[in-house]
């Protein structure tokens, strides 16, 4: 994927994948997990090493505004978001994005007191198998849904043997 050709530049791709286009892929599910998006390593080698930390700390800075509970400080917004971008390099900005919006709706369970990073990353794990789960189920759909349409392409032994007898 080329990702500057899709997005334009940096600044360009902060204003149109924001922590407000959650909502549409929390809605979205197939989408955000089956759709042709860059992941964090895209936007890295298309912006810039560590421009997807850029990326993560309005998404990790949202989520903690949403809540009651105390704000992370700066630098523990910044190492997480550098341990998603190591770690999670591989996922879609989309799928990170169901994620936040998943993690805001409870799913992940609560804060208490502050924003705890550990309980984003534990979150992130149990995104992580739920993630595979959705690849998985989705993937088979869509043999399934090919195998359906192989078969209406097919046509019965008596049509073929009808075209045989006419071209003899």
């Amino acid at each position: 994927m080329l990702v500057r050709q899709r997005f334009g530049n940096e600044q360009n791709f902060l204003q149109k994948i924001n922590p407000d286009t959650r909502n549409y892929f929390g809605a979205h599910t197939r989408t955000a997990v089956m759709g042709d998006y860059p992941t964090l390593n895209d936007i890295d080698n298309a912006y810039g090493k560590g421009f997807s930390v850029e990326w993560l700390i309005p998404l990790i800075d949202v989520l903690s505004l949403e809540t009651t509970a105390n704000n992370p400080k700066e630098r523990q917004q910044l190492e997480l978001a550098r341990l998603i971008a190591t770690e999670y390099r591989h996922f879609k900005i989309t799928e990170l994005l169901l994620f936040f919006y998943r993690f805001k709706t409870g799913r992940y369970g609560r804060f208490y007191g502050s924003v705890d990073p550990m309980v984003i990353a534990c979150a992130l794990r149990d995104f992580a198998a739920e993630r595979a789960d959705l690849i998985n189920t989705y993937t088979q759909e869509e043999r399934e849904r090919q195998r359906e349409a192989d078969l209406t392409d097919c046509i019965s032994r008596e049509e073929w043997l009808k075209i045989k007898q006419q071209s003899v």
